[in-house]
């Protein structure tokens, strides 16, 4: 088995507990390939201390989580492949858990299994699907249109979605006969563009209830930093996935599912941009790029055509007052939001 690792400066205590959570596994039989994208020498140096003859490290200059996965993969040389991220950490019989099952499929392109997701001071349990072991055409669907956006699924995890890599064990066959690469320059979302690939070509889909990795919630998340970038990030991805359903002929739940998604983006563009305490621009200027946004054909017609029922009330409210182009309510819902959310994280 291989165990891919893409490092991009890492917090030094992470990035420990993870690469010697994979050391450490009780199945031996492991190939471990760091792939360093262009760290910092502190970062480096951390890399380099291990001495484990499994490890394969390689070092390149920065060119993106997505090419450093596809190295990643290159560089594989057995059949069962597993990402870990490098500021998480895995159960230390991760790797034989998931050898023995193996051991018991004939043949599979990916399998599912599940995780626990750290918080500083809880940790919770994440189910991303409630069946065990082959999926059916139904059940794909369902991991299909979850792997898009919440909404019309009838099954969503507590905590974070399948469209992530880790947590899965990818069939390095399959991979290469069915072309699957990650996208290049996709910086939000190169995931959830990557398993869309594999969810639609993959023939055996396998899910294992078995809560083997830990997917540590800290305050470095991407999804947490200001980005100017983020409009272009989000509108790549509709595009893609926009082009995807047109070209399997994906039935209206995934039109509905896009649509959602085009709704709720607005909320992440008030909070990795518009609203972001390092956003630079005026007030004035900020509300004014925001209403010339929100008139855009593409935001007006989901705003349209979204199945309300399917968004909570918050996101209803959101989509209501971005249509009518209320910036000044969509900031207060956004500080309501985070209010809320810091009165639950006391308690």
């Amino acid at each position: 088995m291989s165990v891919i690792v893409t490092i991009y400066n890492t917090t030094e205590k992470y990035l420990k507990k993870c690469i010697e959570s994979i050391i450490n596994q009780t199945f031996k039989e492991i190939e471990i390939i760091l792939v360093n994208d262009g760290s910092d020498e502190k970062t480096s140096e951390i890399c380099r201390q291990y001495k484990d003859k499994r490890i394969k490290l390689i070092e390149q200059k920065n060119m993106g989580e997505s090419v450093a996965r596809n190295v990643g993969i290159e560089n594989a040389t057995t059949e069962n492949i597993t990402f870990v991220d490098s500021d998480d950490w895995i159960e230390p019989n991760m790797c034989e858990k998931l050898y023995e099952h193996i051991q018991k499929i004939e043949e599979y392109d990916v399998i599912i299994f599940n995780c626990y997701v750290d918080y500083p001071t809880k940790m919770i349990k994440n189910n991303f699907y409630p069946k065990t072991g082959i999926l059916n055409k139904q059940d794909i669907e369902e991991i299909q249109l979850q792997n898009i956006e919440k909404g019309l699924t009838k099954y969503y995890p507590p905590e974070t979605n399948i469209s992530v890599p880790w947590a899965k064990v990818y069939n390095k066959r399959f991979i290469q006969e069915k072309e699957l690469k990650f996208i290049p320059n996709i910086i939000r979302m190169p995931d959830a563009l990557f398993n869309t690939e594999v969810f639609e070509k993959a023939k055996k889909i396998f899910v294992l209830d078995e809560y083997l990795y830990h997917y540590q919630k800290n305050d470095f998340a991407i999804c947490q930093r200001y980005s100017k970038d983020t409009i272009k990030y989000y509108e790549t991805y509709i595009k893609l996935i926009d082009e995807y359903i047109k070209k399997y002929n994906k039935n209206q739940k995934f039109v509905d599912t896009l649509n959602i998604k085009i709704v709720t983006s607005i909320d992440r563009y008030m909070y990795n941009y518009f609203f972001h305490k390092d956003n630079p621009k005026h007030e004035k200027e900020i509300e004014a790029e925001f209403k010339k946004l929100l008139q855009k054909e593409l935001y007006q017609k989901a705003f349209k055509n979204v199945r309300k029922e399917y968004l909570s009330k918050y996101q209803k409210l959101v989509s209501k007052n971005a249509e009518k182009g209320k910036i000044k309510s969509l900031k207060l819902l956004k500080k309501i939001k985070e209010t809320i959310k810091m009165i639950k994280r006391k308690i």
